[in-house]
């Protein structure tokens, strides 16, 4: 079995939209969240929105990559004789 890397990025930059207050998911798999002007200058309600954001995206990776270590296990086991 071979070893795997995790990877994260995170972005946080300036836009103009007023939705999603809340993780939403992209088209990309990533996940974004809108906090406002005043959140953003604040430590804890910035690294709240980070950690809020993260979570969602960090359970559907986990969840794609056991689906795809299921898929290989599969693959691999023998086949069992009726």
């Amino acid at each position: 079995m071979g070893n795997y890397k995790i990877k994260i990025k995170v972005e946080v930059v300036e836009c103009d939209n007023q939705d999603a207050h809340e993780p939403l998911e992209q088209n990309d798999g990533s996940f974004e969240m809108i906090i406002d002007g005043k959140d953003a200058i604040s430590i804890d309600k910035s690294e709240k929105a980070l950690l809020s954001t993260a979570y969602p995206s960090i359970r559907e990776a986990l969840s794609r990559h056991l689906e795809e270590m299921s898929k290989k296990k599969s693959l691999k086991s023998p086949k069992r004789k009726k």
